[in-house]
This record gives structure tokens, sequence and C-alpha cells, in this order.
């Protein structure tokens, strides 16, 4: 295949992920000044939550964001790493895209916990252990005592999806084994966008019920999430990740907000025990 015929497939293929995302904004528009939103105060929402138990942090930025549409090949990227990997026992499942890995000799963790992170990421960030290892970056509210992830991070933002997450099991202060996913190099598909604020994300989080009762927002970042695939690509978008915790069970939940509609995303939620 000749390199212009190459060229005007790349291009056919962007143009279609172009159509795709311009009708999906004229679908779900958003309303970045919120004129036409009910005028209740910060204040009079925040007590409403106090009176239902819901705490939330002292500060949560009211000015709006800004993201992109990105988009990532669907590729087999680990598929042809695990020669590589002379340090681990490694196989690639093409099943699930994943890789699995197990130590070959023992790696001992401090019983520090800021020792044991830095001592993840010098595993990781060897390419003997783990491929693309340094496209990673830890996410405390998503470990646990016995599984540390890390998340694929790119120039645009970190981007928390399945098919894009490094998990590493630990058992006795020792790594037992590790799963990796992950989803090549993102891509702006669209020019710079304005999003919601992080505080509306908050509020359209409360009246559509997704804050419940007894519970604590843990934290709140842009970041980005799977919105769908469109001719081998991966399409992803800007979103509000939010940290719950249940005051009883101490369990974590992310749940997430569309951050250019404050629509929640349909995506199963992500649950730590801790």
């Amino acid at each position: 295949m000749d390199h212009k015929r190459i060229e005007w497939l790349f291009l056919i293929v962007f143009l279609l992920i172009d159509i795709y995302l311009g009708i999906e904004i004229l679908r779900s528009p958003v309303n970045l000044s919120g004129s036409n939103t009910p005028t209740r105060s910060v204040a009079s929402i925040r007590s409403e939550m106090k009176s239902d138990n819901i705490d939330l942090p002292n500060q949560i930025s009211n000015m709006p964001a800004s993201g992109y549409y990105l988009a990532t090949k669907n590729r087999d990227f680990l598929s042809d790493k695990t020669d590589a990997l002379t340090n681990v026992e490694a196989r690639y499942s093409k099943n699930d895209n994943t890789l699995y890995a197990t130590p070959k000799i023992s790696f001992f963790l401090s019983k520090n916990p800021k020792e044991i992170v830095e001592q993840l990421n010098d595993f990781k960030n060897n390419s003997k252990n783990v491929p693309y290892g340094k496209k990673f970056k830890y996410e405390p509210d998503m470990s646990s005592d016995d599984n540390y992830v890390f998340v694929q991070n790119s120039d645009y933002g970190d981007i928390y999806a399945n098919s894009a997450q490094l998990t590493i099991n630990v058992k006795n202060h020792q790594i037992m084994n590790y799963t990796e996913t992950y989803m090549g190099t993102a891509s702006p598909v669209r020019e710079l966008q304005s999003t919601i604020s992080a505080w509306r994300a908050v509020r359209a989080m409360y009246t559509n019920r997704e804050l419940t009762n007894n519970s604590r927002l843990m934290r709140i970042k842009l970041g980005y999430s799977k919105l769908t695939e469109v001719r081998g690509s991966t399409i992803l978008l800007p979103t509000w990740l939010v940290w719950i915790e249940n005051k009883t069970t101490k369990n974590i939940t992310l749940k997430r907000v569309n951050a250019y509609t404050a629509q929640m995303l349909q995506l199963s939620a992500y649950n730590v025990e801790k």
C-alpha cells in the first residue's frame, strides 16, 4: 500500500471521527455560562448536602476548565513485548488485551507506605519488568494495601480506563504479579474546548442522586475516560472524576461526570475497600 493511499485512509478515519463528535456535541449541548440553570446559591446547595450528611471539601472550584476529545489507535501494543521482559514470566492474552506477569526473582518491599510506592515506581520504570512502565502514574485512591493501581498518563491528562491500567499485586511486602493494559499515544481530534467547573459536576451529581446520604466526597479531578470506538480508534473525553467514601463501610467509589455536558457517564463504578 503506497503512502498516499495510507494518508487518504487516515484522513477519512479522522473525518468520520470528527463527524461523530460533532453529532455528539449537537445532541448534548452544554451551557457553560449557567444562565439557564437554577439560581440556587452554592451556599444553599452546600447546606442541603450537609443536612443529608454529605461532606464536601472546603474548596471546590467554580471556574470552567478545558480539555480535548482524544483518540488512540486500537492495537495490541503489548503483544510483542514479552520477550524483552527478562525479569518476569509474562504472557499476553488477546482475549482481553492484557499482559500478565510474575517476577522470576523475589522483589521485597519496605513496610513504609511512601517507600513502597517509590520501590514500585522503580520496578515499573524498568523496561525489563514492565513495558511502557514510565507511561503510568500511581493512583492512591484506586489502590489498597494489596493492589497498587497505576493509570496511563498522556500529554493532555491521566486516562482512567480499564484498557489503560497497571495493577501490581502485593502480598507480605513482596511483589506477587501484575496485570497491564495499554492504549498507546493519545492525540487530539478536535480543538481545545471549555468544560464545566468541578463545582457544577458535583452539583449535577447531587441533583441526579449520585451523591448518597452519609457519604464523603474525598477528591475531584479532571481526567479522561472512554467515550466510544470509531473505525479502529478509541475516543476519550474530559471527565470529572469524583471519589466518594461511604462513611459507614469506608468503601470508596469512583464516579464520572462528562465534563462537557454534566451528564453521568454510565461506566461501571470502581470500588476500593480500604
